[in-house]
């Protein structure tokens, strides 16, 4: 029995670790000003430096910190952006 408990631990323990490795994005980090391009061009597609620099643009213009939000949050906030200035595309087909 202990022999199971030990094991179930490790099995534990490692499946814990892996999921911490994993979870270890850069793109989950707080945006910084003198970094950002490093981490955009090494972590991110054309589509997502797109959506990325859409929503600085638009929230330079709102007058909203950038620098609240992580990098993903700001690719997540400029694809809803594009999303809404494409009117005339039909989301079902």
């Amino acid at each position: 029995m202990l022999v199971i408990m030990k094991r179930f631990l490790v099995v534990l323990l490692t499946v814990f670790t892996s999921f911490s490795l994993v979870s270890c994005d850069p793109l989950d980090k707080k945006y910084n000003k003198e970094q950002y391009s490093e981490v955009m061009a090494e972590h991110a597609d054309s589509a997502s430096r797109s959506a990325f620099n859409r929503a600085m643009v638009d929230n330079e213009i709102n007058d909203i910190r950038n620098e609240d939000f992580t990098y993903q949050e700001l690719i997540d906030q400029g694809k809803t952006l594009q999303r809404k200035e494409q009117p005339g595309k039909s989301v079902a087909r």
